[in-house]
């Protein structure tokens, strides 16, 4: 009779303790989810066996932008909820073992739970990839090999985002006067035979390319967010302040445009 009673008190106290629970549990599921999609600015690791592309930054202290950018909206219990599908050494085409730029969209989107309200993946981010940029992603002498590779695959990333009703920003990439793409090949060209990165006519001609065919491509927002860029030493990853600053910009420009 003892453990009966016993038994019953606790179960009652259980229920309790349930109900209570559950009052006070306040849901953020609705908060927009915003995709990051692209190579080492946004998460440096390459993936575990992968030992192609620049991938001196695995395992080490830096941090890519993904993790600002966490940083401006964690302490917002209605903010932004960042997700990022990226590869530190990453091309749009997937060469060397890495995802495509299509590839890391498709896995963000299909990831994201689907409630009855809708899916909460709201907006895509993406970033540059490394293609053209240095020879272990392919050098890209001429317009038409940039507009058959990068462009071509950013525009069918961006086409499948929109049929999937997904807003597209576009972070516009440094200038060739913010890297040091000389000191990048020197510095890796000690470690990789053959190394070469992209000249500043080669630079130059993603430039334009991206600013022909992205960046005024229908229902595209471009973010300008590297207006500070400072690299590492490296010539070409952003330091501390630079991506500080440019996660700002970034979460700014999205909040605007998805928290009304």
């Amino acid at each position: 009779m003892k453990s009966l009673l016993l038994i019953s008190v606790a179960l009652l106290s259980f229920k309790v303790f349930t109900v209570n629970a559950q009052s006070d549990i306040t849901p953020d599921f609705s908060n927009p989810v915003v995709g990051l999609i692209g190579a080492s600015y946004v998460d440096p690791e390459a993936p575990i066996g992968n030992t192609s592309g620049l991938t001196s930054l695995n395992g080490a202290s830096y941090r890519g932008i993904a993790d600002y950018l966490k940083g401006t909206t964690i302490h917002k219990a209605g903010g932004l909820v960042y997700r990022e599908n990226a590869q530190g050494g990453a091309t749009s085409d997937g060469a060397n073992g890495f995802k495509t730029m299509l590839q890391q969209a498709q896995e963000l989107v299909e990831h994201t739970t689907m409630w009855s309200d809708g899916s909460h993946m709201k907006a895509v981010v993406l970033f540059q990839f490394n293609d053209c940029k240095h020879t272990l992603a392919g050098l890209c002498p001429t317009q038409a090999e940039v507009l058959a590779g990068p462009v071509a695959n950013t525009l069918d990333t961006i086409a499948y985002l929109q049929s999937q009703n997904v807003k597209v920003f576009v972070v516009k990439m440094p200038s060739y006067e913010q890297l040091d793409l000389a000191l990048t090949e020197s510095i890796f060209s000690a470690i990789i035979p053959d190394f070469k990165t992209a000249n500043e006519a080669q630079y130059q001609l993603i430039q334009t390319s991206y600013e022909d065919y992205i960046y005024n491509e229908d229902g595209v927002t471009v973010i300008e967010a590297w207006k500070t860029f400072e690299h590492i030493g490296d010539g070409l990853h952003p330091n501390h302040k630079s991506k500080a600053t440019a996660a700002k910009i970034i979460n700014k420009t999205l909040e605007k445009a998805l928290l009304r």
